[in-house]
């Protein structure tokens, strides 16, 4: 008797998710979409797929809204033990990596990029896409599904990239591939079959951030020199004028700290770290780009009801509205630092972040780490 009582509770067990994925597809797709919207996270939005297989094809047209109502998820890379007493720059070459959500942060999720592909040299991520480079051929691989794109050839041997984005989503027209080495930039049109090179000064510069913002694609180099890319009638490199009000007198100074450019709210902001007037204390200022005459980098004090995330390398800025809606805190920058922690929270309310915490991510003996793999935040592929 007990044995069939157990069996009967399988059966039911066994029946319950195509019961659940009936109820599902009953919906009508306006109700689909509002219960899309209401969930908290993109967790819980991939979950839904497991008890809705059409969710994607219904819900299509209005995923991209859900990478401004959701936060982005932290791409974590899991390395050997961390010692801090170490001296010793390391590279070292993950095995596995995990995705965590602000939202749910003790509820990590495996991501299936294959390890073969983990131990290649990272040069960036844009549009839920890992950059790498491999010989004489680009490799882009998709963070949630584990789908690969190689690229053709490169022109030719020899090439020492530091950095490599996407122009926008690998489905989206006129989507460019770019690499930058040492005053140059590559560049690749998805589907095309070869490459194209733009040269630029000075010759020890290369860019570390490139962002595609109203119809114009932005380039950050690593002089904190601001430059616009043009891939039609040709492609051209050039550096803009920009000027600064309410400029710190710190700023610019080498901490070690990569700016970051990330569009908010409909601006193209800057964020930095400066030294605070306390010794080894830093803070963190945050500008946008006003375009309205002279380009001008101006200070902002505040996000509004906005959040930002960055980690250390800068590859992958992000921002996000009402993030009280999951949880999160606004007018506060999100950091990702080295190593295998998950974030601290940063408010520009804060005057100043004591660099002598061991356990703060601006921890000054951290640097001697800076050839670890940093976090990376992310958004899927299927959101752009």
């Amino acid at each position: 008797m007990r044995d069939r009582s157990r069996s009967d509770r399988n059966k039911r067990r066994c029946r319950s998710p195509s019961a659940s994925a009936g109820k599902w597809a009953d919906l009508l797709d306006p109700l689909l979409l509002s219960v899309l919207d209401r969930l908290p996270s993109l967790r819980d939005r991939f979950a839904v797929a497991s008890v809705c297989r059409t969710w994607r094809a219904v819900s299509r047209p209005s995923l991209s809204s859900a990478t401004g109502s959701c936060p982005p998820l932290l791409f974590r890379l899991f390395v050997g033990p961390f010692h801090r007493r170490s001296r010793r720059c390391h590279q070292i070459s993950p095995r596995r990596c995990d995705l965590l959500c602000p939202a749910a942060p003790f509820a990590p999720s495996r991501s299936v990029v294959s390890s073969g592909t983990l131990n290649l040299f990272l040069l960036g991520c844009s549009y839920g896409h890992l950059i790498f480079c491999k010989g004489r051929r680009a490799i882009l691989a998709d963070i949630f599904t584990g789908d690969e794109l190689r690229s053709p050839d490169l022109p030719s041997d020899g090439w020492r990239f530091h950095y490599g984005a996407l122009t926008g989503s690998l489905s989206s027209p006129g989507s460019n591939l770019l690499l930058s080495a040492n005053g140059n930039l590559l560049r690749w049109r998805i589907g095309d079959s070869k490459w194209e090179e733009c040269s630029f000064t000075p010759l020890d510069v290369h860019m570390e951030r490139v962002v595609a913002f109203k119809d114009h694609v932005f380039a950050l180099d690593s002089a904190e020199r601001l430059r616009v890319l043009q891939f039609s009638p040709y492609f051209s490199i050039k550096q803009m004028a920009v000027e600064w009000a309410g400029r710190s007198i710190y700023s610019g100074m080498n901490i070690g700290f990569t700016q970051q450019l990330v569009e908010c709210g409909g601006e193209l902001m800057l964020v930095q770290v400066i030294p605070a007037e306390q010794i080894m204390h830093l803070k963190f200022e945050v500008y946008r780009l006003d375009l309205s005459g002279q380009p001008t980098w101006v200070k902002v004090d505040g996000l509004g009801d906005w959040a930002l995330f960055i980690e250390e390398s800068g590859r992958c800025p992000a921002s996000c509205p009402c993030p009280g809606r999951w949880g999160g805190r606004s007018n506060c920058i999100y950091y990702a630092g080295h190593g295998r922690g998950r974030w601290h929270v940063f408010s520009l309310d804060d005057t100043s972040i004591d660099t002598t915490d061991p356990e703060s991510p601006l921890y000054f003996d951290n640097q001697c780490v800076s050839k670890w793999p940093s976090p990376l935040w992310v958004y899927p592929s299927m959101l752009y």
